[in-house]
């Protein structure tokens, strides 16, 4: 049986589902989105739908080819230098599926309009068609978003603004709020901030710098001039445990979104990777 289809539409109609897609994996995941990246990555995965349905692909070849676009559209969209294949490995199980979540609400969506007769026919014929078709998508985008909060996909983050001043150079960090975690300097019982190593050893002196990159302490400390301002605070983690040293800041700062207030906290520099979003870690008083 032969099928007419508008290749325009076609493709107009796949790249908004990819796009709906994408941006129902950054809101679970809560990751950061370049809106041309994102419209560039949905227009190519349009362009794939087009060519897959003159090819004919269905059945399981499709569904491997359509993972793996979803996947290329995820690195399109998602990859950074911190993220690892192991993050965009999740980006991509995420959304496909919610591309499949979104699918079968959208089908069971339009059977109900359908029932209620609501215009569904071809857009072609019936320009309050295009309005439904963006009803139905916005509805199902809606209850994809809550569907995957209610499985627990996506949990509501907290962040703060910490503004550090550290031998006279101001440091702005996007901290996560994470209330597991309690690091602490023993000595004066400080809390202690995690902050991405690279951010903070590119705002401190050179030899400093140099300094902090040894595994050694008495490197840390064998400049006087600095060794005052570093405390050395005990971890444990699933590889054994070691001394983290942490800075003692001139300054710092700390933003919710309402007000600033000044904070007693050291920070530690420390590798963060698959963090997209915040570019450190902090436990609020």
């Amino acid at each position: 049986m032969e099928q007419e289809v508008y290749v325009d539409l076609y493709f107009l109609i796949n790249t908004c589902m990819n796009l709906l897609t994408l941006m129902i994996t950054a809101t679970l995941l809560h990751r950061k989105v370049s809106r041309w990246r994102a419209w560039l990555s949905a227009a190519a995965g349009g362009l794939w739908a087009v060519f897959a349905l003159f090819l004919g692909m269905e059945g399981f070849w499709g569904l491997v080819c359509d993972g793996a676009v979803i996947f290329l559209m995820s690195a399109a969209v998602f990859a950074t230098q911190k993220n690892s294949i192991k993050t965009l490995l999740k980006c991509t199980i995420v959304g496909i599926l919610t591309s499949m979540i979104l699918g079968g609400v959208m089908t069971a969506l339009y059977a109900l309009f359908n029932r209620i007769k609501l215009p569904l026919g071809d857009a072609q014929e019936n320009s309050s068609s295009v309005l439904i078709f963006a009803l139905i998508a916005a509805l199902a985008g809606l209850a994809t978003v809550q569907g995957g909060r209610f499985l627990g996909l996506s949990k509501k983050t907290e962040y703060v603004t910490v503004n550090a001043e550290l031998f006279g150079k101001t440091v702005t960090l996007r901290a996560m709020v994470d209330t597991g975690n309690h690091l602490r300097e023993p000595i004066s019982g400080r809390s202690v901030i995690v902050a991405d190593r690279a951010r903070i050893l590119a705002a401190l002196p050179t030899s400093l710098s140099q300094a902090l990159q040894s595994p050694s302490a008495e490197e840390w400390l064998s400049d006087n001039k600095y060794a005052t301002r570093i405390r050395l605070v005990p971890t444990s983690t699933a590889t054994g445990s070691r001394m983290l040293p942490a800075l003692l800041p001139d300054k710092l700062t700390l933003t919710n979104g309402k007000e600033t207030y000044p904070a007693d906290y050291l920070i530690a520099p420390a590798p963060m990777e698959d963090t997209s979003d915040f570019d450190a870690v902090i436990a609020m008083h």
